[in-house]
């Protein structure tokens, strides 16, 4: 139990330490939260498509949102749940299986099926429904 603590503790500390490295200064919000999590969540034996759902999210948000992502007002964070840490936060944030999950406040959007639907086959359709979903958190 205190193992599961301690790894607890650690992954919070990992996940959230570049917040707070973040300057206040440079951020309008009143914490250092970003305004939007966007996380992709697998397993350690990925296949292409499963490749090509991270990679192609990730080249999207930075294409479509460079100051936002380089600000940290959008993060995007690959977990790994064949790990302690993946699992664990995997079972805080409530994902049961492979999930690209967009978050902003108490909203939640799973773009999962749309993600692996289009990230090999029409990349530019996926990068347009992660816009959407943006941009419509955004507002």
């Amino acid at each position: 139990m205190k193992k599961i603590n301690i790894l607890l503790v650690l992954l919070f500390a990992v996940m959230f330490s570049a917040y707070s490295q973040k300057e206040t200064n440079t951020s309008n919000k009143e914490d250092d939260k970003p305004l939007i999590e966007v996380y992709y969540f697998h397993y350690s034996h990925r296949c292409a498509t499963c490749i090509a759902v991270e990679e192609e999210t990730r080249n999207s948000l930075n294409e479509l949102y460079p100051s936002m992502m380089k600000d940290e007002d959008i993060t995007f964070l690959s977990v790994d749940m064949d790990t302690e840490e993946g699992e664990e936060f995997s079972k805080i944030i409530k994902v049961s299986g492979q999930t690209l999950l967009f978050i902003k406040d108490d909203k939640r959007e799973d773009l999962t099926n749309d993600a692996f639907m289009y990230a090999r086959s029409n990349p530019d359709k996926l990068k347009s429904k992660i816009k959407k979903v943006i941009d419509k958190m955004l507002e």
